[in-house]
C-alpha cells in the first residue's frame, strides 16, 4: 500500500560514534546496520534488488506500534552496542507494508525523540543529545525517554 499521510510508529537508533576522537555525535544511525539518517530530508530504505519494500523481501525501514516494542528493541540495543540509544516515534509513508509488530516503509523520518540514560550516559548528557537532535533534525524531545 502506498502512502501519501504518513503513519506514526515508534523505533530506536543508536548515536555515532566519531571512530577517530571516540565522541558521540547527535547523528541518527540503524542500530543493525548503522545506515545514517540524513538531518531534514526522508530516510529512503534501500534494496538492489526491486522497488521497497516487497512482501517476499525483509527490507525496509522498521518500526514498531507501541513504545513498550521500540523499548524492547532499544534494550537489546543497549546490552549490544557501545552507542547511546535513541527512542521515538517516527512517520512513515510510501508504500509502508505490515509486518508482525508494526510496519516496513519506504521513507521515514524521526517526528520525537528521546535519548536513554545508561550507566554510561547519564541524565544530563542524555539531555544535551536530545537538545542537539532537537536542532538537527527538527523534531519533539519526548517527555520521557525510559
Amino acid at each position: 500500500m502506498s502512502r501519501s499521510e504518513p503513519i506514526l510508529a515508534w523505533r530506536s537508533w543508536r548515536l555515532r560514534i566519531d571512530p577517530d576522537t571516540y565522541s558521540v555525535q547527535p547523528v541518527l544511525e540503524s542500530c543493525v546496520y548503522g545506515e545514517p539518517w540524513p538531518e531534514r530530508e526522508a530516510f529512503a530504505a534501500y534494496c538492489p534488488e526491486h522497488e521497497l519494500p516487497e512482501p517476499t523481501c525483509g527490507c525496509g525501514i522498521y518500526a514498531v506500534t507501541t513504545r513498550p516494542g521500540a523499548l524492547e528493541w532499544a534494550r537489546w540495543a543497549q546490552s549490544a552496542l557501545p552507542n547511546p540509544i535513541v527512542v521515538g516515534r517516527v512517520q512513515l509513508w510510501g508504500r509502508v507494508l505490515p509486518h508482525s509488530a508494526g510496519y516496513r516503509a519506504q521513507l521515514a523520518y524521526p517526528y520525537e525523540l528521546g535519548v536513554l540514560a545508561s550507566e554510561s550516559l547519564g541524565v544530563a548528557d542524555a539531555r544535551r543529545l536530545e537538545r542537539l537532535l532537537q536542532a538537527a533534525y527538527l523534531v519533539d524531545i519526548s517527555e520521557r525517554a525510559a
